[in-house]
């Protein structure tokens, strides 16, 4: 199989990376470098549209899955956040996976072939955080994308499902891990009493490439921080 994933270089896109490098054709999109054997890397800015269009006008490679991985956030009070910065959140987190999914179905559906694309979400998807506008509005945006799409070319074969995952210890979140009240807080909220670690989502990329029944749906990886909060 051909999977394209973006943000592959780092956190949870590279565990992905690893976990499918075996068995399957990799290429990589990111703006940080990766070096890994049997690993296509390109470096392009997902936060611009002609960067990525660039990509497929230089590209002729078809894929069989894309997996959005790429994704940044701010923290900042909303009647502070700059519009530049929310338009940058929102492109990378959410535009960037539209134009990416647009240019793999307008293949698949010309080759008449099946096409699974997995989007990273976030249970910020399905909550509201302090100081996180443009990121929660981003990854409730990307479980709407997903339902939408899976609604409408999953007769085509076209398969879109999202990932939720709760707090994942990397590169983006280290500063939690320093904070002993942060540490704390996340402890105190999460019944499992512990955060995750990327290659907790690796078995559900597995299940949304192999499921050929599944479709539309947001698997959440949270260690229970969705179902609800310490008083």
């Amino acid at each position: 199989m051909k999977i394209l994933i973006t943000g592959g270089a780092s956190g949870i896109g590279k565990s992905m990376v690893e976990n499918l490098i075996a068995e399957h054709e990799i290429t990589v999109l990111d703006r940080n470098s990766l070096q890994l054997d049997k690993v296509k890397y390109v470096s392009v800015d997902l936060s611009s549209i002609e960067e990525i269009d660039k990509f497929f006008l230089r590209s002729d490679e078809k894929y069989d899955a894309l997996i959005n991985a790429a994704g940044i956030r701010e923290i900042v009070p909303p009647h502070e956040l700059e519009v530049n910065e929310w338009g940058r959140v929102l492109n990378i987190n959410v535009t960037a996976p539209f134009i990416l999914s647009k240019h793999l179905i307008k293949d698949a559906l010309a080759d008449n072939k099946k096409l699974s694309i997995i989007n990273i979400a976030s249970v910020s998807g399905l909550l509201g955080e302090p100081d996180r506008a443009a990121y929660v509005t981003s990854k409730h945006a990307i479980i709407g994308l997903t339902k939408q799409l899976a609604f409408q070319y999953g007769k085509y074969g076209i398969r879109v499902n999202a990932i939720a995952p709760g707090i994942i210890e990397t590169p983006l979140t280290a500063p939690y891990f320093t904070d002993p009240i942060t540490l704390d807080l996340i402890k105190k909220n999460t019944p499992v009493a512990h955060w995750g670690q990327p290659d907790h989502l690796n078995s559900l990329i597995d299940i949304c490439l192999e499921n050929d029944f599944m479709t539309g749906s947001v698997l959440v990886c949270d260690g229970g921080w969705s179902c609800g909060k310490a008083l």
